[in-house]
């Protein structure tokens, strides 16, 4: 199996398991941007424990790559992630999921322009198709009533700002220092989240809310960091490392078809003609991805 072949089926891993992972942050009843700490502190520990003996190669990060470390992880858990509970808990998992692909072309972008990609007509229109495909899975129906159109776009707007968090964030992993391992620079990336999430607690009192929820969704909440936080994005990042964010964002990037099934059978959500076209235009970003 070549580097590229494992890069991507790293990375089709990673997507299935963030696919099933909307279920329990659906079920969780509290705001995401108050169980994300739970997700992350859960995920911290879990990778740092499966790190091993690597953990001791952060000792030879320099500031610069420390510094790297601690914005990547804010923004990619911090700020995107809590952006992206929000979304899903206010809107459609067919709906607010999918939106969140339009993050490719920012990574592609940034990954050009900072070097780390270089420009093929081939990768741009599979993050075209890619892009597209979530547009068209994300767009409201026409028929939907005007609470349903409210709560849309609210969620709509968290799942915007879930993508300019994202993509610069998943950009940055591409830049971290190759000789530390996959598990252990996730640890640090989350332990960086979880600090700054922890500030923002503190300072905005959200702390209070936290020590009161259900034991339910401190449960829903402990699964997701196991299966994304830990599992899916220590995959993702071994990804990135082998074969650079923007391919591997394509081949993630797939991830709300399986969340659209979820939202479609587990929640009786609407399956349109529409949806179905989206999921087409995704799944053949991908098989382009394979010429490139």
């Amino acid at each position: 199996m070549s580097e590229q072949t494992l890069a991507y089926v790293l990375a089709g891993i990673a997507a299935l398991l963030w696919g099933l992972v909307v279920i329990p942050i659906k079920r969780a009843r509290t705001s995401g941007s108050l169980g994300i700490g739970i997700a992350m502190a859960t995920g911290t520990i879990a990778m740092f424990v499966l790190s091993g003996q690597d953990i001791a190669k952060l000792a030879t990060l320099s500031y610069g790559e420390l510094g790297l470390y601690v914005v990547s992880g804010a923004l990619q858990f911090a700020l995107g992630c809590g952006a992206y509970y929000l979304a899903i808990q206010r809107g459609s998992l067919s709906v607010a999921v999918p939106v969140t692909r339009v993050k490719i072309l920012l990574v592609l972008f940034l990954s050009i322009l900072l070097g780390l990609e270089v420009f093929r007509w081939g990768l741009l229109g599979a993050a075209m198709l890619v892009f597209l495909g979530g547009l068209m899975v994300g767009k409201p129906a026409s028929a939907a009533d005007g609470t349903e159109r409210d709560g849309h776009w609210e969620s709509i707007a968290y799942a915007v700002a879930a993508c300019i968090f994202w993509a610069i964030g998943e950009t940055l992993i591409g830049m971290l220092p190759a000789r530390i391992g996959p598990m252990a620079s996730n640890a640090l990336l989350l332990g960086s989240g979880l600090i700054v999430w922890s500030i923002w607690a503190a300072a905005s009192g959200a702390w209070r809310e936290l020590l009161a929820m259900p034991g339910h969704d401190i449960w829903c909440f402990m699964a997701h960091g196991l299966i994304s936080f830990s599992a899916a994005y220590a995959l993702f990042v071994w990804a990135i490392q082998i074969a650079g964010p923007p391919r591997v964002v394509i081949i993630t990037s797939t991830y709300p078809l399986l969340a659209a099934l979820v939202g479609w059978v587990a929640y009786r959500e609407r399956f349109s003609p529409r949806l179905g076209l989206g999921a087409l235009l995704l799944i053949g970003g991908v098989v382009l991805l394979q010429f490139v």
